[in-house]
């Protein structure tokens, strides 16, 4: 048998269906998630294959290898050694940014060309298998078909074809997140069927933009790189932005002074050249000659991050010098406040937090914050930011937390995380809670806890982590994201998205919505956007 390293429940049953061959999809899926990921060491070289898994039988094995783009069959006896699934920033760090952010960007491509099927039929609208997870949006146009069998040859018995006329169109006028009502448009009114396919006309329109530093201007070692992606891209057949439309609408903002990393920015960018996503970066240093460039695919319409990465990379500037330069009256980009250090390298928090509680420092170079069991504001085992209106201005507020065998609850979220002793919760608080894995009741549940008005569960974390959630403000829109195991895009990501937060979180308002991090962990960075 193929030797595989096994890291999820989930995973195991889809290898252990597809090493007896039933492996079996549903014929249409409302949401195209990118494949496990595979990395090979073969006994007969020494270069690993990075891929994804394409077919496999007794003998042989096929995997797309991202790499060249191209299916590589071995036989299974040549296999030295598969860890899968292999996380995407470990396969960043294998084969780079550029390849594996080309790859990523093809598969959202795909997502949005999914079909779909009608699942209900009422008297006015329709109901269809495809929603706001696969690009669908009110107005969306819908083009469907009928499957009415396959053309054979009558001899041989070979497949020509398959019949699928096309037999209406539709209009979406209303999308959730995993499916749309849609009404007919024309004057003809064909008879509809739940099980007709349809599919989007969903084409994906990248502009990729220059990675620039804080300050706010340009790196030379991310030229390459932004014109790596940009080739990239184009051999995947995604449609890039013309760099002479997007270098005028680009200077424009950068007049305005206007930080391109940041989620609003990147709508208004798109609104300006036509483009759905927009690619944009960052370039923090981590040293004297190094530095680590943040990558962000974000959806123009919901100002979602849909792809977050990073790579390290030498800088021929120093540290020293881009600080020399803003000393000298070159401005930073407005807004920014960001800490890439761990928190347990110094003795202060972050100039952007604050805290009344004590904390100590971690195993992991973080922080523990003692007394966060403690219900009193005086005695409140908690950390925000000392923007105490900074939840509803548009942000990114990013925490990592790492769970020991002891721990229990981490709290992240916007308020003041105050415990309320009436009430099991924190006051006046829209929040995530996390549970570590080693806890006996609900192991590694997450929640989405609002002050008094209920809790949802999001998703769950398989580890002890570190863990990276990230909530995002844009407009109204507020996200709260788990990169489970911080390791990049992957399966065991999730994340919830409150379209009216206004109205979710009526309790909240400018003199009460810092954002804040408490209760059991080692919190090992906190950073922030604005």
């Amino acid at each position: 048998m193929l030797p595989h390293l096994i890291r999820t429940p989930a995973f195991a049953r889809y290898v252990t269906a597809a090493l007896l061959g039933i492996l079996v999809c549903s014929p249409v899926s409302a949401q195209v998630s990118s494949p496990p990921l595979f990395k090979v060491l073969l006994k007969n070289s020494s270069k690993p294959i990075i891929g994804t898994l394409i077919s496999q039988d007794a003998e042989n094995v096929t995997i797309q290898d991202i790499d060249t783009n191209t299916n590589v069959q071995f036989e299974r006896s040549n296999v030295k050694e598969v860890i899968t699934p292999f996380p995407f920033d470990d396969a960043v760090a294998s084969i780079g940014l550029e390849e594996m952010l080309s790859w990523k960007i093809g598969q959202v491509a795909a997502q949005r060309k999914s079909p779909g099927r009608i699942a209900k039929v009422s008297s006015q609208v329709v109901y269809i298998t495809l929603g706001t997870n696969s690009g669908i949006r009110e107005d969306t146009m819908l083009t469907v078909f009928r499957n009415e069998g396959e053309i054979k040859d009558p001899v041989s018995g070979e497949v020509l074809a398959v019949e699928r006329p096309k037999i209406a169109q539709v209009q979406v006028i209303e999308a959730q997140e995993k499916y749309c009502k849609a009404k007919l448009v024309g004057n003809l009114e064909p008879e509809l069927r739940v099980g007709d396919e349809v599919e989007p006309d969903l084409d994906l329109r990248v502009a990729v933009c220059p990675i620039r530093d804080q300050n706010g201007e340009s790196v030379d070692e991310t030229l390459v790189m932004v014109e790596e992606i940009t080739t990239r891209l184009v051999n995947r057949k995604v449609a890039v932005v013309d760099r002479g439309s997007l270098g005028q609408v680009l200077g424009e903002l950068l007049v305005q002074n206007t930080p391109l990393f940041d989620p609003k920015t990147a709508q208004k960018l798109g609104d300006l050249t036509g483009a759905t996503h927009v690619l944009t970066g960052k370039v923090v240093p981590s040293s004297r000659t190094r530095g680590i460039a943040y990558v962000r695919l974000i959806d123009v319409q919901t100002g979602r991050i849909i792809v977050a990465t990073s790579t390290s990379i030498s800088l021929t500037r120093t540290l020293a010098e881009a600080t020399g330069d803003h000393a000298a009256g070159r401005p930073r980009v407005a807004g920014m406040v960001r800490n890439t250090k761990a928190l347990g390298s110094s003795r202060v928090l972050p100039s952007f937090l604050t805290t009344r509680s004590r904390y100590q420092k971690g195993e992991s170079g973080g922080i523990r914050i003692q007394g966060y069991n403690e219900f009193t504001y005086r005695d409140q085992g908690v950390i925000f930011t000392k923007d105490i209106g900074c939840g509803m201005d548009d942000f990114t507020f990013e925490v990592v937390v790492q769970f020991g065998h002891e721990d229990m609850v981490a709290n992240i979220g916007i308020g003041y995380g105050v415990a309320d002793l009436h009430y099991n919760g924190l006051k006046d608080s829209v929040y995530l809670r996390l549970h570590s894995p080693h806890m006996r009741s609900e192991p590694g549940k997450v929640k989405l806890n609002r002050f008094k008005l209920g809790e949802e569960e999001v998703g769950e974390l398989p580890t002890a982590g570190p863990h990276l959630v990230r909530i995002t403000r844009v407009d109204n829109t507020v996200t709260f994201q788990v990169d489970s195991g911080n390791d990049g895009p992957s399966d065991d990501d999730f994340e919830t998205t409150i379209a009216d937060f206004k109205d979710y979180a009526p309790f909240l308002h400018s003199k009460n919505s810092p954002l804040f991090f408490a209760g059991a962990g080692e919190y090992v960075t906190a950073t922030l956007s604005k």
